[in-house]
């Protein structure tokens, strides 16, 4: 099973993990959050987050497919309305 959107749903159970991912979306500076299995790298200054598994020797590192969404996207993503995603705005890296 692909596993590479499932930080969503951990930022709908987790108030603290949804209130990272927006400070890390408001932020100006470059940063990164990771979950368990997740490395979640912002980057402000081109409005995307880079979505990995959380280290090259993580068992579900083949479970994670790397992709670039962009911030407009993500936010769409955590207020649940993946229908009104832009093409283009998750790609795959």
């Amino acid at each position: 099973m692909i596993m590479t959107y499932d930080f969503i749903l951990t930022a709908k159970h987790n108030k603290e993990f949804r209130e990272q991912l927006d400070n890390a979306i408001l932020s100006d500076s470059d940063s990164e959050i990771c979950t368990d299995i997740h490395r979640l790298t912002f980057l402000p200054k081109s409005q995307v987050v880079i979505v990995t598994a959380k280290s090259d020797t993580s068992a579900f590192r083949n479970k994670i497919v790397p992709k670039k969404i962009t911030y407009q996207a993500l936010t769409k993503m955590l207020d649940g309305n993946w229908n009104n995603i832009d093409p283009g705005d998750i790609t795959d890296i």
